[in-house]
């Protein structure tokens, strides 16, 4: 039985105070290793630690222990997942002493830092995931709590072609930024770059760091569906599109 939480005046846990790392065990199961910092927060030392890690339907809970002291699980294995799955999770502090426990502090949609020793975090702000697909090659789907591009687990060499192959770069991920801010700017009205650290700031706040981007108009659809294709456009230059699409054709000469 899952206990009912109540939510009133949670303090939020920096993100910069969890690390989460996934690998796999000899057996090939993913497992997932987390450095937690919540000592300095002034919490009690009696309120219990939980972390979740969760994917679509799949979910699973951990026991920590308690604040004053955290005792790491052995079993991390996510065993409610697919091997291609990239979970998110997230952290709780619970005071368990009412009939319902209450979050003290919280913090979710948690990244992995790192992947089976590769660097995740600094690589994208996008996750990649191999399903079946039928005859399509790649879709984006961002109805869920992070953006994913979902490759056709079909074709031999899939992972190398979507993250070398300059065709697949220089055509397909244009369009994908181009998806993703429509659906931040456009659809959501989401224009602010700093208002929180969820992944529709991040992506504006990657959007302005290419060159001569300004923050997205709030007003004006037309203004912003502009501003869109100026961010696609900076994007391709930023990165040589052209030049290594046209790299790839000499190559196959």
């Amino acid at each position: 039985m899952i206990r009912k939480f109540n939510y009133t005046g949670r303090k939020k846990i920096k993100r910069s105070a969890v690390h989460i790392e996934l690998l796999r065990d000899p057996q090939n199961q993913r497992l997932f290793n987390i450095d937690l910092h919540i000592s300095d927060m002034g919490l009690p030392e009696s309120a219990h630690v939980y972390v979740e890690a969760y994917h679509r339907s799949g979910y699973q809970r951990y026991d920590f222990g308690t604040v004053g002291n955290l005792r790491v699980p052995f079993d991390r294995r996510l065993k409610h997942f697919s091997a291609s799955a990239m979970p998110l999770f997230r952290v709780k502090i619970v005071d368990r002493t009412s009939s319902h426990g209450r979050i003290l502090a919280a913090v979710d949609k948690l990244r992995p830092e790192s992947v089976d020793d590769m660097a995740a975090g600094s690589r994208s702000l996008l996750f990649v995931e191999y399903d079946d697909l039928g005859n399509r090659i790649w879709q984006l789907d961002l109805d869920g709590d992070w953006p994913v591009l979902r490759l056709n687990y079909h074709l031999d060499e899939i992972a190398q072609v979507a993250s070398r192959d300059y065709r697949f770069l220089s055509l397909v991920y244009p369009e994908v930024f181009r998806q993703i801010l429509r659906r931040i700017v456009i659809e959501d009205q989401h224009t602010d770059p700093r208002c929180d650290d969820d992944w529709p700031s991040l992506w504006l706040q990657s959007a302005c760091r290419l060159p001569g981007m300004p923050p997205p108009p709030q007003v004006s659809r037309p203004d912003q569906q502009a501003w869109v294709e100026k961010a696609v456009e900076a994007f391709c230059a930023n990165f040589k599109m052209l030049e290594k699409f046209h790299l790839s054709l000499k190559e196959q000469r």
